[in-house]
């Protein structure tokens, strides 16, 4: 029987009070935020070692096509940037390819991997979206402290950063460079392609003070897994549009899935998912998770779980009677001052679904603004 996973998380920090506002009105969209055409160069080598020429099919105006053709709602094109063949040419046609491609149903976006594979202080590679520009992270001198101060430079207020696939003791062990990195890395990869193993690197990101929102990345370096891939990121937007995707990462109201169309909605004590939220006696999780395919057996969402405490503590919500109509579940539990606190939310009929919600606080007293992570 087939297993999925979907990831979600939020995390407590302080906040200053402010006057209620209009609730916006969100929409979950699915997509892809990690791919590479032929302007990464590692494809031209490795199509050569099999005596293989380039794929002209394997462009970005190809991706972006076929990732709407397949039902995606959003579609980012990140090449590796440290090969010759990533020029400023490139990172242009990439960009124009992404307009072009871009209409009312369909958002195409150019990031760029910036691949940190030789040191000295940290390796890791890290999809970086929205920047100004680029750097080849090969290049002498660019290391991942040079990364950091470059990210925090007025210039890239703007930037996303994820941390892609990455292993448990990645980025010189998820070490910060420069505090001002800590507003601009937002993401991390706890699925790539079809593997969802990053689960432990997240724990360790969260630990040392990254505020990282999970996503899936298909990573295809062509063309071919863009039909196949059945994992995807989710998006809570308040418009389809390159600005509202974008939006959506930064405020880290994301989750990742291995179901191309299960859905995670949920609030904590009214805030949406990737709020700021104060330090609480009483968390209430309100949480909406529904899948379209829930009239097949194989697809039912039967149960949801919250795990705290790393793992030990958990309270269930079985559900019953679930068919083709979404599943809302309302829940409320009470974290203890000073325990950090890690509930994970799972829809889990036999070894099918699992989707992983993540907050995390510290704090002798809950009735307090708290420095969270």
């Amino acid at each position: 029987m087939k297993k999925y996973t979907v990831f979600f998380s939020i995390v407590l920090l302080a906040v200053a009070f402010r006057a209620p506002a209009k609730a916006p009105e969100y929409k979950v969209c699915f997509g892809n935020t990690h791919a590479h055409c032929n302007y990464s160069g590692d494809i031209a080598v490795f199509r050569a070692k099999k005596g293989l020429s380039l794929d002209p099919k394997n462009s970005a105006e190809s991706h972006y096509e076929l990732a709407k053709e397949n039902g995606y709602d959003f579609y980012f094109v990140t090449d590796h940037s440290q090969y010759p063949v990533y020029t400023p040419d490139a990172w242009a046609a990439v960009k124009a390819a992404a307009e072009a491609a871009t209409d009312a149903s369909f958002v195409a976006l150019r990031g760029y991997e910036h691949s940190e594979n030789d040191g000295p202080d940290g390796r890791g590679h890290m999809n970086v979206y929205n920047s100004s520009d680029y750097l080849n992270a090969m290049a002498d001198g660019v290391s991942v402290e040079y990364f950091h101060n470059w990210l925090a430079k007025p210039e890239q207020a703007d930037a996303i950063v994820c941390f892609n696939h990455p292993q448990k003791d990645a980025y010189n062990d998820f070490h910060c460079y420069n505090e001002e990195t800590r507003g601009r890395m937002k993401l991390i990869e706890l699925i790539n392609g079809g593997r969802a193993k990053f689960y432990p690197s997240f724990l360790n990101a969260l630990a040392k003070g990254w505020k990282v929102s999970p996503v899936a990345g298909c990573d295809n370096h062509g063309w071919e897994g863009i039909a196949k891939w059945n994992a995807r990121t989710g998006l809570l937007v308040t418009e389809l549009t390159p600005a509202g995707v974008l939006e959506a990462m930064a405020s880290r109201r994301t989750f990742a899935t291995l179901d191309k169309n299960l859905s995670v909605v949920y609030r904590v004590n009214g805030k949406i998912m990737g709020s700021d939220i104060r330090a609480a006696r009483k968390y209430k999780f309100d949480i909406e998770v529904s899948d379209p395919d829930t009239d097949r057996a194989d697809q039912a969402i039967a149960r949801i779980e919250v795990v705290s405490g790393r793992g030990t503590g958990r309270a269930d919500h079985d559900i019953h009677g679930v068919g083709s109509i979404p599943t809302r579940c309302i829940g409320s539990r009470s974290c203890p001052p000073r325990k950090s606190v890690i509930s994970f939310w799972s829809t889990t009929p036999p070894n099918r679904k699992r989707p992983w919600l993540t907050p995390r606080r510290y704090g002798s007293n809950p009735n307090a603004p708290q420095s969270c992570h």
